[in-house]
């Protein structure tokens, strides 16, 4: 993403008003998960990563939630009992989950967990969350 964001800066500086303007995208990478939880004060577990809450495998490295979650914060580890281990993350820590979905669709794959990215729930109740390895995208519906 931000690669091809420069290109397109470098891109339009070398450009005329009377030129046009060619995008290139590149193509994401998948993320290889083979399974994923969910672990912080705002799901079931809290933060007991040797009990983290299993989501659904639902397709090649996506995966689904459904059911409550309370005010607070998570992320979703690759491996229960491993601080240390991968974790599937928010770009940016404390990127807010509500009714209205999530603030930003983007997630990042942390091979040591590190930065200590969280989603921020505002609000309790009852959630539909996948997250797709694939495209690198979240999507959050309130039920």
């Amino acid at each position: 993403m931000l690669l091809a964001a420069l290109f397109s800066i470098l891109a339009l500086a070398g450009c005329d008003s009377d030129k046009d303007l060619t995008v290139v995208e590149i193509p994401v990478k998948p993320y290889e998960i083979e399974n994923l939880w969910m672990v912080g004060n705002a799901t079931s577990a809290d933060w007991d990563i040797d009990n983290p809450v299993r989501m659904e495998k639902i397709d090649d490295n996506t995966f689904k939630f459904e059911g409550r979650l309370n005010e607070g914060e998570m992320k979703c580890p690759m491996e229960p009992g491993n601080w240390g281990g991968a974790f599937i993350m928010p770009v940016t820590g404390g990127t807010i989950i509500n009714s209205n979905g999530v603030e930003s669709d983007e997630i990042a794959l942390m091979p040591n967990g590190s930065p200590d990215n969280k989603w921020q729930v505002t609000e309790a109740g009852n959630y539909k969350i996948v997250i797709d390895g694939n495209k690198h995208k979240i999507n959050v519906s309130k039920n």
